[in-house]
C-alpha cells in the first residue's frame, strides 16, 4: 500500500468518525487546532487506523499523534515493519 492510499484511507476514517467532509481535511491538519477534535476522538481515529491496517501501535507512539500526517507516517512505518517481519 502506498502513502497516497494510506492517506486517503485515513482521511475517509476521519470523515466517518467526525462527520467532517473529507475534502475539508488537509494533509497537514492538526487534530486539535485545525479540526477541533478532543483527545477521545483522536484516540478513536488512531485505534481505527490500527484496526483498518491490522497493526499494533505502541501507546507511547499513539500519544504522539497530533496531525493527519503523523497518522499517515506512523501507519506507513508500522506497515513497513510488519512486511519485513512477515518476509
Amino acid at each position: 500500500m502506498n502513502i497516497d492510499e494510506i492517506r486517503a484511507s485515513i482521511k475517509r476514517s476521519i470523515a466517518r468518525i467526525t462527520s467532517i467532509e473529507e475534502r475539508e481535511i488537509s494533509d497537514h491538519a492538526s487534530y486539535k487546532d485545525d479540526l477541533q477534535l478532543d483527545s477521545l476522538t483522536i484516540l478513536e481515529i488512531a485505534v481505527d487506523a490500527e484496526y483498518q491496517f491490522q497493526l499494533k501501535i505502541p501507546d507511547e507512539e499513539l500519544s504522539g499523534i497530533r496531525t493527519v500526517d503523523d497518522t499517515v507516517k506512523i501507519v506507513q512505518q508500522y506497515l513497513s515493519v510488519e512486511s519485513v517481519e512477515v518476509a
